[in-house]
């Protein structure tokens, strides 16, 4: 429960109710609901542009609520979902674009979470696309966009902390005239990853942990893209 989020850890109590007849024991658990939304808006000065962020967490949505209309109070709420937009921009030159989805419960019967996000971001030298309704020449500019499914899941062993969390992302890299890591300047690039992740977490709370530990090994693998690309001389690389 303090691990949800959604509850004051310093109000959760839990009061045993024994019952001798029958000899068990009932378990009471108090808690106090805490607002656990987030909405982020900042800005900041630097290399003489402003940047503005703007984005909005909810960390308790319901989407299977999104069209009961007594259920927007003032959104639908309780089962625990989380949904994330983000924006950021500082003009011409740099835009970030953000979306998530988390559903910690998918198919209602084991804790296995279902995570989806997808994002855009936009770089350029500060020079617009069209001049007098024509392409400009003199932009440059990297565009990137990429997509991300995920399913986490709990363990029994070696015992009940252990996770492990198994992500496939997508990417696509559109550079016009854009100098970068690439080997390229103009064109399209593709990339597909699988990123595994095992984790053990026993601390008692997400904040201010008093007690426990967490300890998270991660890898990320790609493609072997070399053996299929072909080098210049019309063979493939040793």
């Amino acid at each position: 429960l303090a691990q949800l989020g959604f509850f004051d850890p310093e109000k959760l109590s839990v009061n045993p109710v024994p019952n001798p007849q029958t000899g068990t024991v009932d378990i009471d658990y108090v808690v106090e609901e805490k607002a656990s939304d987030q909405l982020e808006l900042s800005g900041g000065f630097g290399g003489g542009r402003v940047v503005g962020t703007l984005g909005v967490s909810f960390t308790n949505f319901s989407a299977r609520n999104m069209f009961k209309s007594n259920a927007w109070r003032p959104l639908p709420s309780g089962d625990g979902q989380r949904l994330s937009i983000r924006a950021q921009s500082n003009g011409l030159f740099y835009q970030s674009y953000n979306f998530s989805f988390t559903e910690p419960w998918l198919g209602g019967r084991k804790p296995n979470a279902f995570s989806f996000s997808i994002y855009h971001n936009v770089q350029t030298n500060g020079q617009r696309k069209k001049v007098g309704g024509e392409s400009n020449l003199l932009r440059q500019d990297i565009n990137i966009t990429g997509m991300s499914f995920g399913l986490g899941q709990r363990l029994k062993w070696p015992d009940d902390y252990f996770t492990r969390y198994l992500e496939i992302s997508g990417e696509q890299y559109q550079l016009n005239n854009f100098r970068s890591v690439f080997s390229f300047t103009d064109g399209t690039a593709y990339n597909i990853a699988a990123t595994f992740n095992l984790q053990r977490n026993s601390v008692d709370q997400p904040i201010y942990p008093r007690s426990g530990s967490q300890i998270s090994l991660s890898t990320k693998l790609t493609l072997p893209y070399s053996f299929w690309r072909k080098d210049s001389l019309g063979g493939y690389p040793d």
